[in-house]
Formats: structure tokens, sequence, C-alpha cells
């Protein structure tokens, strides 16, 4: 994330030991030592077999990223929550005020480019300025959000970038108040914006639209842009690129603590007899290279990108998300679908991060 040499992978949002994420070998020692102690110890209740058996089942992954436990825990926070969200968007001076789950101060900037531009990869000046401005956010210890924004229709392309508003746009992007608009789905002399949250997708004034979330690059080839595909094979989506920069000493703190949690877990899992992958070593290697170049100056950030597929009709939606799913499969990167979370997600991709 830090350099084009270090290659994206599995997101460091899931910490994993012995190939399996921490919350589910937490909750599968945790039911069979219940289970255990169930068997062992005369009259034991059957609650406490119970209690052991749903621990462990909550542990089982069921698709999306998601484990049992977690499904059920979305599913209760959907119908529990209120289906409406309204987001706010106000004019201040040159920037613009975004109100979701809290207000933040954004100025837009739209990039000047000369035909078709994929900010997949291909465009190496333009990716290599946004590079320097997050490396000088990280250098003057001043950690910010920067967001980029693609909407790809079907007669053009535009991009945005979005910063806080004490932050300095680089070479290239002039101040442009109406593409934020755009990307926040106002439209007409309203200021404001309404959704309906359903269980798979959104519905607003304009039609229905779904949020979708990148979440692995590990099976991505290395000779090619990474979200080239998907935008070549998918019309009328958005995609969003979300960058929080972390500086000065937090970041070489968090970089050398994922080198000692990886080394660690790879050493425990020796010890018991199982050996070290070739995607685990890939990892690990990965992390200590990261952790160099935090130490030599490079900026960390954390990093997400959202995929946003808009249509007029709930079958169009469908058709246009199976076909950005399959493309995204074909590039080798896993896609969630985000289903319960759709308002959640919608938030976390809108220009400054406000729901971060």
């Amino acid at each position: 994330m830090t350099s084009e040499h270090l290659a994206l992978g599995d997101t460091d949002a899931d910490a994993r030991w012995i190939g399996i994420r921490r919350h589910q070998a937490l909750l599968t020692v945790a039911g069979l030592a219940i289970i255990g102690d169930w068997v062992l110890r005369p009259r034991s209740s059957l609650i406490e077999l119970v209690l052991g058996l749903l621990l462990v089942v909550s542990a089982a992954p069921v698709g999306d990223g998601l484990t049992s436990g977690q499904y059920v825990g979305i599913g209760l926070s959907f119908h529990l929550r209120s289906h409406w969200r309204t987001i706010t968007l106000e004019p201040s001076g040159s920037n613009h005020v975004l109100h979701a789950r809290r207000p933040v101060t954004i100025q837009g900037f739209e990039l000047q480019h000369r035909g078709r531009l994929d900010l997949s990869g291909a465009d190496v000046v333009n990716a290599a300025r946004l590079t320097e401005m997050v490396n000088a956010m990280a250098v003057r210890g001043q950690p910010g959000h920067v967001s980029v924004h693609i909407i790809n229709s079907e007669a053009s392309s535009r991009t945005l970038l979005t910063l806080r508003a004490t932050t300095n746009a680089c070479e290239g992007w002039t101040p442009c108040a109406e593409l934020v608009e755009s990307v926040v789905g106002i439209r007409g002399p309203t200021n404001s914006l309404h959704i309906l949250e359903r269980w798979s997708y959104l519905r607003s004034n304009e039609g229905v639209l779904r949020v979708l979330r990148v979440n692995d690059f590990s099976a991505a080839p290395s000779d090619r842009a990474v979200l080239e595909h998907l935008q070549g094979r998918t019309r009328n989506l958005g995609i969003a690129l979300h960058f929080d920069v972390v500086g000065g000493v937090k970041a070489q703190r968090i970089s050398g603590r994922a080198v000692h949690r990886m080394g660690s877990d790879g050493a425990a899992t020796r010890a018991i007899g199982f050996r070290r992958s070739a995607r685990t070593a890939r990892s690990l290697e990965r992390v200590n290279e990261r952790e160099q170049l935090v130490a030599s100056g490079q900026a960390l950030l954390k990093f997400a990108v959202f995929v946003i597929v808009r249509a007029a009709t709930l079958s169009e939606l469908r058709l246009s998300v199976l076909a950005a799913v399959r493309a995204g499969e074909e590039s080798g990167l896993r896609i969630e679908r985000g289903v319960g979370r759709q308002a959640h997600w919608y938030g976390f991709q809108l220009p400054g991060g406000p729901d971060w």
C-alpha cells in the first residue's frame, strides 16, 4: 500500500491465526471448552451444551466474508434500526460541509485528463503526484483522509479528488463543486439526499443502487492495473478509493506491531505442528517491506475500494451487480456484496469518509 513495488494482498482488518480470523478461533476454542466441561462434569446442565454448540456454529463461515454469528448480528441490527437516511451537502465558501453520520468539511477537485483515464494504474504521473501528496502529509505528521471517485457512464468518465479543508491539492486538479454534488447524489436546488435501505440495495429518487467492497487483492495479476478489467467491463458505475493517512510515530508503531504479530503467529503455528504456507510467507514478507518503507518516510495508508452500481430498475441492478462481481473475480479480486449493511457502506464511500 505504500509503494508500487509492494503488492496488495489480504486485508489487514481481519487478523488471522492458523488460517482463520481471530474471533473465529476464540469462538471455537470457547465453544469446545464449554462442551468438554459438559461432557466431563457430572450432572451438567443442558443449557451449557447448547451454549457451547452455539459458539462453535457461530464461528462457521457462511459466505461474503461473514461467519454465521456475524450474519445473525447483521440481520438483527438491520431489522431494529431505521431504514431511512438523510445526507446533506451544504456549501461553505469554496468548500462543502457533508452531513452523514458526522459533519466533515471537504473540498473537491476534478482531474483535467486528456482522453479516457482509467485511474487503475495506467496514469503514472498522476499516481506519483498523489503519492507525493500523501507522503508529505505523513512527514508533517498530519493525519488526513483522501478519496478519489471515478464516475463512469456511457458518455464520459470523470474523476474527483476530495480532501479535508486544510489540505492542498496536487498539480493537475482544479476545484469543482458541481462534481462533488454529483458524486454525493445531490440533484437540483435541494441540498439533501434521502435514501431507503433494503437488505441488498438502496433506493433513492433517481433509482436503485448497490455498494460493493473490494476486500482481497491477493490473486490480482502483477502485470496489469488492479481495477482495469472492472472499469472496462461494466458501465454506469462509480468507484471510490479511500486513503486514511497515518503519520508519524503511530504509523511506525502500527507497521512494527503487524510484523511482530505475524511473526509470533507463524512461530506458534510451527510449534504445534503446522507448516507455514507460501501465502503466509508472502504476507510476512509484505509487512516486513511495509515496515521498512514507513521507517524511510513513506506514508502508511488505510485503504478501501468501493464499487457503486446504479440502475433505473431492480432487475437492471441485479444484472449490473452480477457483471461487476464477475469482472472483479476475473481480475483476481474478492468482492463483498454488503447484505444488510448497504446504508453503512454508502456512508463509508462518500467523499471525505464521514462514516470512517
